[in-house]
């Protein structure tokens, strides 16, 4: 995992985020704004409840991804543990 890490070109990865600001422009600063403005301007239950399901979106796909990884190392586990007998008919 470190060589993975080592090869990255860092170089390269800012001149992509650059076009990419270049690109845009604008446009994402404006829409980062206009949602900055309407978050602001809801009342202090809504953005409890968005807090809330946020929290709790974040909670289940954690879980999901426990039980996800947890079910592939044991799928791997039991994916050779068959034994075959052939039967004479």
């Amino acid at each position: 995992m470190s060589s993975f890490f080592e090869n990255i070109d860092t170089k390269e990865i800012r001149d992509n985020a650059e076009r990419i600001i270049e690109i845009t422009g604008d446009n994402a600063k404006k829409a980062y704004a206009k949602a900055k403005d309407g978050y602001d301007g809801l009342s202090d239950d809504a953005k409890k409840a968005i807090t809330l399901g946020v929290t709790v979106f974040a909670i289940v796909v954690a879980v999901a991804g426990i039980f996800y990884l947890l079910g592939k190392r044991s799928g791997r586990k039991e994916k050779y543990d068959f034994e075959y007998e052939e039967w004479e008919g």
